[in-house]
């Protein structure tokens, strides 16, 4: 049996765990992410609980192949640094891969979240049987990886798979990047929040009484209000929807995947109409031959999609290096 380590960084935590090359996970350990000015004290604290994880593994350190690391934003994967990432201020070009190879005397290998959460769909979840997919996670923001011929493809600036910001509406909404029109500015958990709250008044919606006292309304709310019948709440994850679909059409016409695989927060509040309306607009949109031969499916590894793929970075590239 193989072994390895995985790292999914998050804008709020860090999820450190050792798994098998099953995807069975046998330990795993939580810490905060520090940001800005506390960077390094959470890289120290990053290392300090991937040593401790090592020392008390179940398995003998020799038998573990690597760390794999998931980070947000772009990922110059060659040089083992975060060129730049917007959801981890502080944490700009600094080495980290050549502090964890230090620390641990492991091969570390680093990949974008997304990106990397592709190829634990490939290796443990719902797209083991195929060569070509590409995921989708919709959640506060929309993002993506993609593996074509069993390969995950990066691009020449490390910036491929960044779904969530290809344009749906020319000159449309402000996007959380700067640019407009972006999918992510329809279609994310934040969009969907976002249009209930510019609609929203005392007559057109039941919403209020799902406050609580809480001043404005969130992603709980409103999937709360969805579920129980509310129109405001439920167009606002139908034009989600509609627009996703737009986006993954898009996907469909110029790659032809095999497999789309989604997943993200969204979808434990989405109504079953965000899903009917996103296959419906796909289809609409879609080259036939493309959505014929395309499976849409959910994360089969939901909330841990994170911490599988981690792990599958270094099951994949320690096979390339034999």
């Amino acid at each position: 049996m193989k072994y390895a380590i995985g790292i999914d960084i998050g804008g709020t935590k860090i999820s450190l765990v050792l798994g098998t090359e099953k995807g069975k996970i046998l330990a795993r350990r939580e810490i905060a992410t520090g940001i800005r000015t506390k960077t390094a004290a959470c890289i120290k604290e990053l290392v300090s609980n991937l040593r401790a994880l090592i020392l008390h593994a179940c398995v003998p350190p020799k038998k573990i192949l690597g760390v794999g690391v998931g980070c947000p934003g772009p990922v110059d994967s060659s040089k083992g640094t975060l060129p730049r990432s917007p959801n981890l201020p502080g944490w700009k070009g600094i080495p980290l891969r050549n502090i964890l190879q230090k620390a641990t005397g492991l091969p570390v290998f680093l990949a974008n979240d997304a990106n990397a959460a592709a190829l634990g769909e490939k290796f443990f979840g719902a797209g083991k049987k195929v060569q070509d997919l590409i995921y989708i996670t919709v959640s506060t923001g929309v993002g993506g990886g993609i593996v074509m011929n069993g390969e995950l493809h990066e691009g020449a600036g490390c910036v491929a798979g960044e779904i969530g910001h290809m344009s749906v509406v020319p000159e449309g909404r402000r996007c959380g990047c700067g640019k407009r029109g972006c999918l992510e500015a329809y279609a994310s958990g934040t969009a969907i929040v976002n249009n209930v709250r510019d609609r929203m008044t005392s007559k057109n919606t039941s919403l209020w009484k799902f406050l609580r006292g809480n001043k404005r309304v969130g992603a709980k709310q409103v999937g709360m209000a969805a579920r129980e019948g509310d129109k405001l709440a439920i167009e606002s994850y139908r034009s989600a929807g509609y627009y996703l679909g737009i986006g993954i059409a898009n996907l469909l016409n110029i790659l032809n995947p095999e497999k789309i695989v989604i997943g993200g927060g969204v979808l434990k509040t989405a109504p079953k109409i965000f899903w009917r309306t996103m296959i419906k607009s796909v289809k609409q949109h879609a080259w036939p031959e493309a959505f014929r031969t395309a499976k849409i499916v959910p994360s089969l590894l939901k909330g841990h999609v994170g911490d599988h793929g981690a792990l599958a970075l270094v099951f994949k590239r320690s096979a390339l290096k034999k």
